[in-house]
């Protein structure tokens, strides 16, 4: 049980302890330099003064012999003494070659200049620096490791957030790897998909009169689930792909449908199939006049939605063709001569991944306000957008339904899968 972002915090601490140790650098560097400073000025202060008598007349031999004796001094690199006319008298120093800072006085006597004194100070480099520091920047390094070791320790999840964390990473591997089961057993089909969408012209109006007539009056409520494919990756995927996935996604729509039908009492001749999940997604209607019609499809959206996320995460984890919905639940729009079906197929267009969005009569929201939280469509631009509201939340019953409802299918799936 590792404690969390470990790595960041381990970089943290070396750009801290870098950073601690320029500005130690730095501190000693400013330091040293305002002590050389006056270090500078004293010895060449007294260096004029113990030379004053020996400058006029020059004695050279006394002044070689005071050069060398300031010359022993660790900080001092050179000496030069100079009459008045900048001749060297004597020189001093046992670190000629080594750079550093000069301090430069005259030598008066009488006001009159008879000799200039020259001392240059030497100027330690960064290596000499950090090596009269090795004891500040080693308890530095321990001070960080210590700060490490304490992350560690005080940062490390407890055994209880750690077993929680196992199962419920167990619990969505478990969903995924039912969802994989599901598409398994899809696969068998692809054959028979293939050749379907070969004569997809008869098989449309084949299927459309098997249906039974859809109610598409101006009194019924039509569901339309499409895909958000901003990239337009449908028109680039093969159809021994897309088609097994879209029949995954009729497979969760009927059995959400279904779940949801007896969990509101009501028949499923109550419910009729515009047309199945293709490119294009699905629409399922209902007359507005059924009970709980509105919240028998508002559920299903919601449920739907749970589900398609799920299998957008393990479709991503698995690198393979996967995209995310959107659906929008409508009445009919006399304004703009819409029927329910087309209202919803353009309300969903105004929607992105995960969205949903309704819109009915005032009378029909009442039946789900209570347990669904609605906001206004933003920057509306018709009818159609100006009253239709966002599903942005549910309350707790709401969310624990669709909750059951999701793991109830994808356990069903399993089953049918095994």
């Amino acid at each position: 049980m590792n404690a969390p972002r470990q790595g960041l915090f381990a970089s943290l601490l070396v750009v801290c302890f870098a950073l601690h140790t320029f500005l130690l650098v730095l501190a000693t560097t400013h330091q040293l330099n305002e002590n050389r400073a006056s270090q500078g000025q004293l010895m060449t202060s007294q260096l004029v003064t113990d030379s004053l008598s020996e400058l006029e007349p020059a004695n050279t031999v006394s002044l070689a012999l005071l050069a060398d004796r300031y010359a022993t001094n660790p900080s001092v690199a050179s000496i030069r003494i100079l009459n008045a006319n900048n001749q060297v008298l004597a020189t001093g120093g046992l670190t000629k070659t080594r750079d550093g800072e000069i301090f430069v006085r005259d030598a008066l006597q009488n006001e009159k200049k008879v000799g200039t004194v020259e001392i240059t100070l030497i100027k330690p480099s960064i290596g000499e620096i950090l090596r009269t520091q090795w004891a500040a920047i080693l308890f530095s390094l321990f001070l960080h490791g210590l700060l490490w070791l304490a992350y560690r320790a005080i940062a490390r999840p407890s055994r209880t957030e750690y077993l929680a964390r196992i199962n419920n990473e167990s619990r969505l591997k478990h969903e995924i790897q039912t969802l994989a089961q599901a598409l398994e057993q899809e696969k068998h089909n692809a054959a028979v998909a293939i050749a379907q969408a070969q004569q997809n012209a008869q098989a449309k109006a084949k299927q459309h009169k098997d249906m039974k007539p859809v109610v598409l009056d101006s009194n019924s409520l039509a569901l339309n689930i499409q895909f958000y494919d901003p990239k337009q990756l449908l028109d680039s995927v093969n159809k021994t792909v897309s088609v097994p996935y879209f029949n995954l996604c009729q497979i969760f729509l009927n059995k959400t449908t279904e779940l949801c039908v007896q969990h509101y009492k009501l028949n499923s001749s109550d419910i009729s199939t515009v047309h199945k999940f293709d490119e294009h997604g699905a629409t399922i209607s209902m007359t507005a006049d059924t009970p709980d019609a509105l919240r028998c499809l508002t559920m299903i959206s919601s449920v739907f939605q749970l589900l398609s996320d799920v299998l957008y995460k393990r479709y991503r984890e698995e690198k393979r063709f996967v995209l995310q919905t959107r659906s929008a639940i409508s009445s009919s729009v006399e304004a703009m001569q819409l029927s329910s079906v087309q209202a919803a197929e353009r309300l969903v267009q105004q929607l992105v991944a995960k969205e949903s969005a309704i819109h009915v009569p005032t009378t029909l929201l009442k039946e789900i306000s209570d347990h669904f939280q609605l906001v206004s469509l933003p920057n509306p631009t018709n009818v159609l957008t100006r009253h239709a509201f966002m599903l942005n939340g549910m309350d707790s019953d709401a969310a624990e339904l669709a909750q059951n409802f999701r793991t109830e299918i994808l356990k069903s799936k399993q089953s049918k899968a095994s």
